[in-house]
C-alpha cells in the first residue's frame, strides 16, 4: 500500500503507524490495527480511536484539552514529544485531526491558527467520467503525441501546462510536482 505514496509521505506514515503501535518493526499490521480496521465506519470507531489516542498520547490527555491555552497545550506537547519545530508542527496537526475524529473537544484557542484547513477534511465529490481532468486522463493511460501548435501562438510551456491543470483537483503531491516542473521551465527560460 505504501508504494502509492512518495518516499517522504510513506516514511512519515510508517513512523506514525509504528508510534501508534499499529505495525510492528517489520511493518506488518499489529492486532491493534486489525481491531481498528474492523470498527472503522461503525459507531464504535470514535471510542476505539479515543482508546488508542488516550494510550499513546496520555500526556496530552492529562491536561484539560477543552480549556487549554495555546501556550499550555504547546508546552505539554513539546515536553511529552520533543522534536524539531517542523516535526512537532506535523505531529500536532496529526494529533488534532485524530482527536477530532475521536470526538475529543479541543479548545478553540488551541485550534486557532493551527489548522491549515478545517479539521474535518472535505473531499470533492467524484466527477462524472465525461468531466475528467487532464491529470486523471493521463493517469488512465499514456498520452498520445500532440502537435505543438500553442508555441506558435506565443504561449510558453508553462502557460500551456497551466491551461490544462486545475490546482483545486490535485492533491498536495501532484501540486508539488507541477510547481517543480514550472520552476524547471522558468530556470530554462521556457
Amino acid at each position: 500500500m505504501l508504494t502509492r505514496f512518495s518516499g517522504v509521505v510513506g516514511t512519515q506514515l510508517t513512523h506514525a503507524l509504528r508510534f501508534l503501535g499499529l505495525i510492528d518493526d517489520d511493518g506488518r499490521p499489529a492486532e491493534r490495527l486489525k481491531a481498528l480496521v474492523k470498527v472503522h465506519g461503525t459507531g464504535s470507531w470514535s471510542e476505539k480511536l479515543l482508546e488508542l489516542l488516550g494510550h499513546e498520547y496520555a500526556p496530552m490527555f492529562a491536561i484539560d484539552l477543552e480549556t487549554a491555552t495555546p501556550s499550555h497545550f504547546n508546552e505539554a506537547f513539546r515536553r511529552a514529544f520533543p522534536a524539531a519545530d517542523a516535526v512537532v508542527q506535523k505531529c500536532v496537526t496529526f494529533f488534532l485531526y485524530a482527536a477530532n475524529d475521536a470526538g475529543v473537544k479541543i479548545s478553540g484557542r488551541v485550534l486557532k491558527g493551527r489548522k491549515p484547513r478545517s479539521l474535518t477534511p472535505h473531499r470533492k465529490p467524484a466527477k462524472p467520467a465525461s468531466a475528467r481532468s487532464p491529470i486523471k486522463e493521463f493517469e488512465a493511460g499514456p498520452p498520445q503525441p500532440q502537435p505543438v501548435t500553442s508555441r506558435a501562438e506565443g504561449k510558453t510551456p508553462s502557460e500551456m501546462l497551466l491551461t490544462h491543470l486545475d490546482p483545486n483537483e490535485m492533491d498536495d503531491e501532484q501540486q508539488a510536482a507541477v510547481w517543480t516542473l514550472l520552476k524547471y521551465f522558468k530556470a530554462r527560460g521556457l
